[in-house]
């Protein structure tokens, strides 16, 4: 018999909309600086002023905090709002 090293758990390709934009994601969990990127892609952004909420995933709706991920699933919708700058 040969070794048999292990396969590494791939999540399925799920659709996620983020602002509106249909995004197929292949991970378990998304994070919040992952939405942000996916929102405003290689823009700068603060953190702090910057909210991310999401809808129709498991359990209630909910807010994403900086340094926090969520489990994905299908449909998931996201909406980032980036700092008020004045």
């Amino acid at each position: 018999m040969t070794a048999v090293e292990p396969v590494a758990e791939k999540a399925e390709t799920v659709s996620i909309i983020v602002n509106t934009r249909q995004i197929p994601w292949e991970e378990k969990k998304i994070s919040f600086e992952q939405v942000v990127e996916l929102a405003f892609p290689g823009q700068p952004y603060d953190p702090e002023g910057t909210t991310v909420e999401y809808s129709r995933g498991h359990g209630p709706d909910h807010s994403l905090r900086p340094g926090r991920s969520v489990e994905v699933k299908e449909g998931m919708v996201f909406d980032v709002e980036p700092a008020n700058r004045s």
